[in-house]
């Protein structure tokens, strides 16, 4: 009987602490949110289109919400499951594809461009450098897009490909500098077809999304947002400070360097299946981060920790010694993400508008949450803090 009374105290004193400890948590977690909460309030309410903001750390959704409108017209709210156009983080996930066909022996990033279409403006670059924006051939998306821009038609990656196979405008030689370049990542989608056999779109869900559990992100189809459950609109502002929707751009139906529409709760398995390295083999996984390309300082305008310091572009990722990177930026699109490589933690900012940006909101995000990070003392995280 003495052994039980003392198993029952201690049990008493053991759920008493532990229940001490998930109120400090919890306490910290509003203090965190109601923080946030101020910022984004302050931009985005209940008639503005807005943002969704996960903030991951060691597993755990610390904060998983949704501020104004994903659709103005049915006053329909952004949560967690709302489906956003990812914009250019779409190049993560057509990296992870060219890694999964490299895998499967059936190409390498050594392999010219002209390998797979033999175009004279492919002859003397190869993958890894269509990957990390070093190709320097011209970019065929933005030619594409601006005899566009008077057009009811939807532009294809096959019209990309078709004025890569009729011209041959060479900006700089392969290797020797950096240039942001969507019409590399188109053709990447086409390789993957190619060497496939598959469409892209097939191909990403079946080796990407479905092994990362990402059961309802898809992509474009068609321009058919009905075909996307909890689909956000995408808003600007016109000359009268006045939300405009900015749906049906002719270029929104190229796949490769965007296209994808994810939410919250899909990107977060996403995020899990990359820290446990799920998606592909150890060796290919190392790849995902390792820098292909030279300095770039490519999102260092929205995030001021980067300014000065060395970052290179990945598999999709800009990257420096302790962070991976992703931006996406496309019409009525300002999204984020900012992957920890010390620490477990990752944030989260996707928003249907173009505010996002403009009100340095990628900044204010980072330095709210890490300063929590930092501050908040006797909490599970403090060990696992960036050194």
């Amino acid at each position: 009987m003495r052994v039980i009374y003392i198993l029952i105290i201690l049990s008493f004193f053991s759920c008493k602490n532990e229940n001490k400890e998930s109120a400090i948590n919890h306490s910290d977690y509003t203090d965190l949110q109601a923080k946030l909460d101020s910022l984004y309030g302050a931009h985005f309410n209940e008639n503005s289109p807005g943002a969704a903001l996960l903030i991951l750390y060691n597993g755990e959704k610390i904060i998983n919400k949704g501020y104004g409108l994903r659709d103005l017209e049915n006053n329909k709210p952004i949560t967690p499951s709302t489906n956003m156009r990812s914009g250019s983080m779409t190049k993560q996930f057509t990296c992870l594809g060219i890694l999964k066909l490299m895998e499967q022996d059936k190409l390498a990033l050594t392999d010219t461009i002209y390998k797979y279409f033999p175009y004279p403006i492919f002859q003397n670059v190869t993958i890894e450098q269509f990957i990390s924006h070093t190709s320097g051939i011209e970019d065929g998306d933005w030619i594409i897009e601006n005899s566009k821009k008077n057009s009811n038609e939807y532009a294809r990656n096959e019209d990309i490909m078709e004025w890569y196979a009729n011209n041959n405008v060479i900006r700089f030689s392969p290797g020797t500098a950096f240039e942001y370049n969507n019409g590399t990542y188109a053709t990447l989608a086409q390789i993957i077809e190619k060497v496939s056999g598959m469409r892209y779109e097939d191909y990403i869900k079946k080796y990407v999304f479905d092994k990362a559990g990402m059961i309802h992100s898809q992509f474009i189809d068609d321009a058919d947002s009905s075909k996307i459950p909890e689909y956000a609109y995408r808003y600007e502002k016109d000359s009268l400070e006045q939300w405009q929707s900015v749906e049906g751009h002719p270029m929104d139906e190229v796949v490769g360097a965007g296209g994808i529409y994810l939410s919250l709760h899909d990107y977060a398995k996403y995020i899990e299946a990359i820290r446990h390295k799920t998606i592909l083999n150890n060796q290919s996984h190392e790849l995902i981060f390792k820098p292909l390309s030279m300095n770039t300082e490519l999102d260092s305008e929205d995030l001021k920790i980067l300014t000065g310091k060395e970052s290179s572009y990945a598999m999709g990722w800009e990257v420096t010694d302790s962070l991976a990177l992703s931006a996406g930026l496309w019409f009525g699109t300002n999204n984020f993400v900012i992957y920890e490589q010390k620490r477990p933690l990752t944030i989260v900012m996707l928003s249907n508008n173009d505010d996002f940006f403009k009100h340095r909101l990628v900044d204010k995000t980072y330095l709210i949450v890490n300063d929590y990070f930092k501050k908040a003392a006797n909490n599970v995280y403090d060990d696992h803090a960036q050194q």
